[in-house]
């Protein structure tokens, strides 16, 4: 038995997944000292040179197409030599799986969200949210700061827990780490703004086929706790993003479960990067221009009342349901293949 659980790569990867889990849950990094964080920003910066929205369609997606491969692949190629060098390759798996479930941990940030809206202190709940999603939050209303809250907290598990278990388990740590460099550039070039709609169509199309059985998992995983009710909404079309807003039926079928409303228009702020340089005797900066927004019309799921802080904590709930089920699963493969192991 004990060469059996040393030995076996099964094993080993749940055990793998569970210790990078558990303290990214308890020890989450801060945004700061998160790798993909730093990446979504080289992304930006990338894409302020590149995208070109008055060029061709042609143009702009060759552009989109390019600049993808550019910033993937030397990541990717670098974990797989990594891989091929590391002395401890269990090691290095647990760092890389760590920094994936820390980027995607949004339960701690969604309870300091609740508790700052129940005192009624929007300031401090915008800038929870303003660190967690790529939206503006200044503007946001108590209502748009709960429905944000609530539409973070049902579409993260999707691309941390179950896309990371799933790809580590079929093509190892290096498609986990390109899995989540594709999704942080669809969260960085928002695919349903009017500048990224065509540079970044690529990845956004591509990102929904990537996920589709990450998030059909995830759906299920919630939809399961409502019995029937929930395995009737696992399903809705978006009808004004075509297809750009990858996380549209996840948010509908959160709004059906909890007979809420959600979705409805984000705000962005346009050109966050500009440099800004220095006064010097050589050069006099100029003022900075008045904050200009962009306002994207995106679909709203009308499927109850509008949503207060107390259906945060039942997002959380039925969200740390999911989490366990999905974690469930994973820790009970191991346990029928020692079982299987143990009877051959």
């Amino acid at each position: 038995m004990e060469h059996l659980l040393l030995q076996n790569e099964l094993i080993q990867g749940c055990l793998q997944i569970l210790l990078a889990f558990i303290v990214a849950y308890f020890a989450p990094l801060s945004q700061h000292w998160q790798p993909l964080y730093w990446f979504g920003e080289l992304a930006k910066i990338l894409a302020q040179k590149v995208n070109h929205p008055d060029r061709p369609p042609s143009q702009q997606m060759t552009a989109g197409i390019l600049a993808s491969l550019l910033l993937v692949i030397p990541f990717a190629v670098i974990c797989i030599f990594l891989m091929e060098m590391a002395a401890y390759p269990w090691f290095f798996n647990i760092i890389v799986l760590y920094c994936c479930f820390s980027e995607y941990q949004f339960a701690k940030s969604a309870q300091q969200v609740l508790h700052a809206l129940k005192q009624h202190e929007n300031q401090t709940a915008k800038d929870i949210l303003a660190v967690a999603v790529e939206e503006d939050t200044s503007q946001l209303s108590s209502l748009g700061l709960t429905k944000t809250c609530i539409e973070k907290t049902l579409t993260t598990p999707i691309y941390g827990l179950v896309a990371s278990i799933l790809f580590f388990a079929f093509g190892g740590i290096a498609m986990v780490l390109t899995a989540q460099l594709l999704k942080k550039l669809e969260s960085s070039w928002s695919p349903y703004r009017v500048k990224f709609s065509i540079f970044a169509s690529f990845v956004a199309q591509f990102n929904r086929v990537l996920f589709w059985l990450p998030r059909l998992i995830w759906h299920f995983a919630l939809a399961v706790q409502f019995g029937q009710f929930g395995a009737r909404h696992m399903l809705a079309k978006d009808i004004i993003a075509k297809g750009l807003n990858n996380d549209y039926p996840t948010v509908s079928l959160g709004a059906n479960l909890l007979r809420i409303e959600l979705g409805g228009p984000q705000q962005f702020t346009r050109n966050p990067h500009t440099f800004n340089a220095p006064t010097t005797l050589a050069f006099d900066a100029q003022p900075q221009a008045a904050t200009q927004f962009e306002k994207v019309r995106l679909s709203k799921v009308f499927a109850g009342s509008p949503p207060n802080a107390q259906d945060i904590q039942h997002a959380l709930t039925i969200v740390k349901n999911g989490h366990f089920f999905i974690l469930s699963l994973t820790l009970l493969l191991p346990v029928l293949w020692v079982c299987l192991q143990i009877l051959s």
